[in-house]
């Protein structure tokens, strides 16, 4: 099915489907480990207009989505990541939808090759370490998992395993 599916890199126009997908995406991966109110609550600060505006329009940061038929499915937002002096994904999503078709690894790949040409070597993400789905997922496309961390989602504190994957 991914044969449907278009790569491009993400415009401001796009803000609403990201937001969609994200919504979707985000209860049907972390209801169940944070909770929906803490879900919502994190959706509310980090996917409002101004903040996926700015990740999309700003030079240092590579977001590209994911199409098909025209509709969004899927985005994947990179950029530099100073406290680790690293890059980093800073959002990989699928509607849920979409799970299972390679949409997200076709993603990463377009990351991959924006990276590449900013002459980056190496780039990490941070995946909840309850969200089994993505342990799985990041570790059968090369990333190593090198750190883990516990981080505060809104009074709801978790594990998160940070992964990185050399270029």
């Amino acid at each position: 099915m991914t044969e449907d599916v278009r790569y491009r890199p993400a415009n401001v126009g796009d803000v609403a489907a990201i937001q969609r997908v994200a919504d979707d995406a985000w209860h049907a991966a972390y209801d169940d480990i944070l909770g929906e109110d803490t879900v919502e609550a994190m959706l509310d600060e980090w996917y409002g207009d101004d903040a996926i505006e700015a990740g999309v329009e700003h030079e240092a940061q590579d977001f590209f989505v994911a199409a098909v038929d025209g509709e969004v499915v899927g985005y994947v937002h990179a950029g530099p990541h100073p406290p680790r002096r690293v890059h980093q994904v800073y959002r990989l999503y699928v509607d849920p939808e979409h799970w299972r078709e390679g949409i997200a690894r076709n993603l990463l790949a377009e990351v991959e090759q924006a990276l590449y040409d900013r002459d980056v070597t190496a780039y990490e993400a941070e995946v909840l370490a309850d969200n089994d789905r993505a342990v799985a997922f990041y570790e059968a496309v090369g990333f190593e998992q090198v750190d883990e961390q516990e981080t505060d989602f809104k009074g709801t504190r978790a594990a998160e395993y940070v992964f990185q994957k050399r270029l």
